[in-house]
């Protein structure tokens, strides 16, 4: 989930943050650095549990010689050139402050390159020997996460000085994920109980077995609408200090953390092997 945090900060960042600037001769904000070293440390934990999935560390290399057949081989080069790009794209801004707007090309490409690790992320966990996790749903809730995470963490950065459209949007993103994985939920949960034996005993096993985590899922996801709407209404107009905004959007993150968590929490516990694996 570190690693879809950092590319989907990285994606909003480039969208809704910095593509406004860069189009006007506003400077880039120094705060703006900082939003890159958070989503660097982010990917730097990515590394380390990516790197994790090897056993030994020191197999990287020998993996790295599977491209062409493994998705696990593509996760690791793909976590390695974005964490890369991104470590460049922020040592730049932070060395060289004044040319952050001709490296706008850099965060562009480092971006699309976080698009397409989320889907090879996603693509590990779509296998066969595993029906539940074998299906669209998978990648969508993969880009929902890292959109809802990026969005949700950068309007508490643009609470004192950015400008009304961005907080706007990303207000309107902190809400709208949120009801969308919520209206997702039950065609997921429908599509599991009909497709064979072993996606019924998964829903079963969330039902049974985990109920509490999947109400307080669903009770996350509900705040987490409501705080974005209180926040979206907080915003009051583009010269007024955001002090309205502090106390929502704080919460907003919260809840949005909270809810993603408990959401891989249960992704997980769906893991059950086809009949005869």
């Amino acid at each position: 989930m570190a690693m879809q945090l950092s590319a989907g900060i990285i994606l909003i960042y480039d969208l809704f943050l910095l593509s406004p600037l860069y189009r006007t001769r506003v400077d880039i904000p120094a705060r703006f650095q900082w939003i890159l070293m958070i989503a660097l440390t982010a990917a730097l934990v990515g590394v380390a549990f990516s790197l994790m999935h090897l056993g030994n560390p020191g197999n990287a290399t020998r993996t790295l010689a599977n491209l062409h057949s493994s998705w696990l081989s593509r996760e690791i080069f793909s976590v390695l050139a974005y964490t890369l790009l991104l470590a460049v794209v922020t040592i730049l801004h932070f060395t060289m402050p004044s040319a952050a707007r001709s490296l706008k090309w850099m965060v562009d490409f480092t971006a699309i390159s976080g698009i397409v690790l989320v889907f090879i992320m996603s693509r590990i966990y779509m296998i066969p020997t595993r029906p539940a996790w074998n299906s669209v749903f998978t990648p969508l809730g993969f880009y929902l996460a890292a959109i809802i995470l990026g969005s949700s963490l950068l309007l508490i950065f643009q609470i004192n000085h950015g400008s009304w459209a961005s907080q706007k949007l990303l207000a309107i993103l902190s809400f709208s994920i949120p009801l969308i994985q919520l209206a997702i939920l039950p065609v997921f949960m429908a599509w599991l109980g009909q497709k064979d034996l072993v996606s019924g005993n998964a829903l079963a096993i969330i039902l049974d077995n985990h109920m509490a985590a999947f109400y307080l899922r669903l009770g996350f996801f509900i705040l987490a609408i409501g705080f974005g709407i209180w926040a979206f209404f907080s915003i009051r107009s583009d010269t007024l200090r955001n002090h309205l905004l502090f106390t929502p959007a704080i919460l907003a993150w919260a809840a949005i953390l909270a809810a993603q968590i408990i959401d891989r929490y249960l992704f997980y516990a769906q893991n059950l092997p086809a009949e005869g694996f």
